[in-house]
């Protein structure tokens, strides 16, 4: 595109001289020739409206010409035109910037001489295309400076059809993006090499099974090459009966709850049998649906096989005590029968009180030998997953609650304890009912935050006096044997729970539960550990 002022200005002035001889020729300043003589005022009257407003249209284009001029100059984005030959006919700064030269000395040449060669495949494709009236999209080409350096530029071209054809170019720099994009990779082979070193097996998958990557340690689990397992379709052998909980764990996943564990079995290559815990996280796009799971597990067969040796060892454990105590019990109830017969066989003080004495202390054996009855019981099965509300009900169907009422809220909370939970809530229950002083109600319900949730537990009796609350989970202390709430938090804590009294005396007791993340779910949510 040449530039059109010096042209227009040309015709102004032939114009503008044409304009003052026809005016001197009207006032009589000069004789017109005999031919302008024929001219009558009223044509001469039109001409002159006619050249007065091409001279103002003639203004009014130069002017637009400038503007376009100007704004074309200052364009951020660079932008040079050429002929189908790729010679540039017109560049601005900004593509003058890019290129290392001054738009002026850009005219000329070829646009080819200032790419890198490595690009020169890509420009003479896309002058094939713009020949053909295609525009070309962005591709990045290296743009080579004078002073021997190179540019990234993202570059794309269209076809100008106007007089004469004329392909348009826009550069961009991508200097900025190149950086970031080397930024990202080196990112990705860091978090691959963690990745790769983990002993935990890793792998991802979409939804229709197929493998986008899988680590070392889980490809060796396997006997499977990663390369041969990228890409592919690959399910595990596992039991029908544990196929169903894999499932429903990956149906749990919500966007809201994107990740879920579970413990199953696997066919190892070997035809042996392991137990792995597995947890699958799912990643979603804009509109809810499922695009790719990730999954971190590790073998917790030997873990399997250590509980179940403790488990044995402690129900032997347990036989043993069953029949120490059962002796045990029957030598006090002899020995009752004799402190019976030795009081009535004397009316000595000194020895009445010594029997006392003697009484009492059996009664504190009973006390400890029922105390370890119960303390036995605990841990002897493995933690699972209960039901808030159930456990609360049966805690309370083996109490005679008389007219108060109990409430139970948070369905579809399951904690992850030791089945003698029900016991913990059962202590509490008969704890309100004995000496909560007038209870007409009691609420268990849950309160969820980020760091877990809390069971708690209120009724609106008269609550424990400030002087008792420092010793209120101490072994011995308390109205009956003692021990109630000092087992209550033994329970709890062999999966990680907590127990505390927080209530405000003359109140009512507050009891807090805390369950861990991990240590809860809500089935009906799709909550997981």
């Amino acid at each position: 595109m040449q530039p059109l002022t010096p042209a227009l200005d040309d015709l102004l002035e032939l114009l503008e001289a044409l304009d003052r001889g026809l005016r001197a020729i009207e006032a009589g300043e000069r004789a017109a020739p005999a031919e302008e003589l024929l001219l009558q005022r009223s044509d001469l009257a039109e001409l002159y409206d006619l050249v007065d407003a091409l001279i103002a249209g003639i203004r009014s284009i130069d002017a637009g010409y400038r503007r376009y001029r100007r704004r074309f100059a200052r364009l951020p984005a660079g932008c040079l035109s050429t002929g189908p030959d790729g010679v540039i006919l017109e560049a601005n700064r900004a593509a003058g910037a890019l290129l290392g030269l001054a738009p002026d000395r850009l005219q000329g040449a070829p646009l080819q001489a200032h790419l890198h060669p490595g690009s020169l495949p890509a420009f003479l494709s896309a002058i094939d295309a713009l020949a053909r009236g295609e525009a070309v999209p962005a591709r990045e080409y290296l743009l080579a400076r004078p002073d021997g350096s190179t540019l990234p530029a993202a570059v794309a071209a269209a076809v100008s059809r106007d007089e004469t054809v004329e392909y348009l170019w826009t550069l961009l720099d991508a200097s900025g993006q190149k950086k970031v994009e080397d930024a990202l990779q080196k990112s990705e082979e860091r978090y691959r090499a963690i990745v790769e070193s983990q002993a935990e097996l890793i792998y991802r998958q979409l939804p229709d099974g197929t493998i986008t990557f899988a680590n070392d340690a889980y490809c060796r689990s396997i006997g499977i090459p990663p390369g041969d397992l990228t890409g592919r379709r690959y399910a595990p052998a596992v039991p029908a009966d544990d196929q169903a909980r894999i499932q429903q764990s990956l149906r749990s996943l919500t966007p809201a709850h994107p990740a879920s564990t579970v413990e199953h079995r696997v066919v190892m290559p070997d035809g042996r049998i392991r137990w792995q815990q597995w947890t699958h996280t799912a990643f979603f796009d804009e509109d809810g649906a499922v695009v790719e799971y990730q999954s971190v597990g590790r073998d917790t067969s030997d873990a399997r096989m250590a509980e179940e040796a403790l488990l044995l060892a402690n129900r032997k454990l347990s036989l043993l005590s069953d029949v120490t105590r059962h002796d045990i019990l029957n030598r006090l109830n002899a020995l009752t029968g004799y402190l019976d017969l030795s009081r009535e066989r004397t009316a000595d003080p000194e020895l009445q009180e010594y029997y006392r004495k003697e009484e009492d202390a059996v009664r504190d054996i009973r006390r400890y030998m029922a105390f370890t009855g119960e303390y036995r019981d605990v841990g002897m099965a493995s933690p699972a997953w209960q039901e808030v509300t159930r456990i609360v009900r049966d805690a309370a169907a083996g109490l005679d609650t008389g007219d108060v009422a109990i409430e139970a809220g948070g369905a579809g909370l399951e904690v992850y304890a030791d089945p003698l939970i029900v016991r913990v809530f059962a202590n509490l229950i008969d704890n309100s009912l004995r000496h909560g002083g007038g209870v007409t109600w009691i609420r268990v319900y849950p309160e969820e935050s980020d760091q877990g949730v809390t069971i708690v537990y209120e009724d609106d009796g008269t609550g424990i006096p400030h002087a008792e609350k420092g010793r209120l989970f101490e072994r011995g202390f308390g109205r009956q044997t003692g021990f109630g709430l000092f087992l209550a938090r033994e329970i709890l804590s062999i999966t990680g729970l907590s127990l505390r009294e927080t209530g405000e005396p003359g109140k009512g007791v507050r009891f807090e539960i805390d369950v861990p993340p991990g240590f809860y779910r809500f089935s009906g949510r799709g909550r997981a550990p």
